[in-house]
């Protein structure tokens, strides 16, 4: 009888035994690829909630942004607001320095002058025969409100005709300040008026020259 090629010496035992095998291992590969599959639809599940927590996360980002911005413009009106109150409280006061230690006939709060098309603001002009008293109102004075002051008497000075023929002073109130910056004041030749318990009192070194603009 002819061997069949194919099987060589292999008899059905060794056939069997090696389907058997071949079976198990075709079940093996089945069950990691549907452990694959599961871990990769785990990874998908994964991918997607971390999608979604990124998407909350940033819209809860843009929400605070928009939260912080609203913040700003309230702090920003409320800077405003205490701003006004400060001038309100102390206007009286300043008033009245203008009028007995000035001897300032006219006031004007709030007087607005244009230059080149710009409007610019002064806290209160007093006006007497023979000057004009640039009034600056701080809650808490800086070096730099001292600075923009004197800009502002040099633009009142050249594009305002209320300065033609008057000497100009510039005048300092302030709530808040230390030291430092009222010195600050006074070596540029600045009224500086203190506020305290609603009054405003002018305060004068021993040996204070104003500046005439």
């Amino acid at each position: 009888m002819q061997q069949n090629p194919t099987l060589g010496n292999l008899d059905f035992d060794k056939i069997w035994s090696l389907f058997l095998e071949t079976d198990a291992r075709f079940k093996e590969t089945e069950k990691e690829m549907k452990e694959t599959d599961k871990q990769m639809k785990e990874t998908d599940n994964r991918m997607k909630e971390t999608d979604k927590r990124m998407k909350e996360t940033d819209r809860r980002m843009k929400e605070t942004d928009k939260q912080i911005k609203e913040l700003g413009k309230q702090i920003g009106g409320l800077g405003n607001k205490f701003g006004s109150y400060n001038e309100g409280l102390f206007m009286p006061s300043l008033i009245k320095i203008l009028q007995d230690t000035f001897k300032c006939r006219r006031h004007a709060p709030r007087y607005r002058f244009k230059d080149n098309g710009n409007f610019f603001e002064i806290d209160l002009l007093g006006l007497s025969e023979v000057a004009c008293y640039i009034v600056e109102i701080k809650s808490h004075l800086k070096n730099e409100a001292i600075d923009q002051l004197k800009n502002t008497i040099c633009k009142f000075k050249k594009y305002d005709e209320l300065a033609n023929n008057k000497k100009i002073y510039g005048i300092i109130c302030a709530t808040d300040y230390d030291d430092d910056t009222s010195n600050y004041v006074f070596d540029n030749g600045i009224y500086f008026i203190s506020t305290m318990d609603d009054i405003a009192r002018l305060k004068k070194p021993k040996g204070f020259k104003p500046v005439e603009w």
